[in-house]
């Protein structure tokens, strides 16, 4: 369900050490496309309370439950940018998680980094997979779901190939799903198949 209520600010946070330049794009993705007001904040240390020692992974939902005590004001909207492994219970990873019309959301560069998959590092692949699920992790905030149209930005990434083949775009069923206080920016140049 979309939230009634614009957020006062979106913000975005790292959570620990991040790729140079991810919360700008980010920011820039996200403000692009839903013409949020943005900010981005000092840099938190990484979330080590959320640590799955039996998996080696971060659990996200932990993370979104500190971040929504952390500014817990019902027009404070956060997004974490962290680089540590993310998993949920029922999932072996996930490149990020939010709360489906919520006030927080975080995304990891851990395993959209090429050199993760044992190719050379490339900045600009992953500063463009860092903006789609930036983009994908708020348009779940604003109440968007999965979408099966595979250009789409709320399309679903259970990999790489996934991310890379969708776009920066919301398609028109999912612009037309967004909160009517919500407006979307331009469709400006299509970033699939970076």
């Amino acid at each position: 369900m979309p939230p009634y209520e614009p957020p006062g600010k979106l913000y975005i946070v790292s959570l620990g050490d991040t790729p140079d330049n991810a919360e700008e794009r980010a920011r820039s993705a996200v403000r692009s496309r839903f013409k949020l007001n943005c900010e981005i904040l000092s840099p938190e240390p990484r979330p080590e309370f959320a640590l799955d020692v039996s998996r080696d992974q971060y659990n996200s939902l932990e993370i979104l439950d500190w971040l929504e005590s952390r500014f817990h004001r019902p027009d404070q909207w956060v997004l974490g940018i962290t680089n540590v492994d993310l998993a949920i219970p029922v999932l072996t990873f996930v490149f990020g998680e939010a709360r489906l019309g919520g006030r927080s959301a975080v995304i990891s560069a851990f395993r959209l980094r090429e050199e993760f998959h044992g190719r050379p590092a490339d900045t600009m692949v992953l500063l463009s997979r860092v903006e789609k699920e930036a983009i994908h992790e708020v348009g779940h905030m604003l109440g968007l779901t999965h979408c099966l149209d595979r250009n789409c930005v709320m399309y679903p990434s259970n990999s790489l190939a996934q991310t890379d083949v969708k776009s920066t775009r919301l398609c028109p069923g999912c612009r037309s799903n967004l909160p009517p206080w919500c407006s979307t920016g331009p469709s400006g140049p299509d970033r699939a198949g970076v």
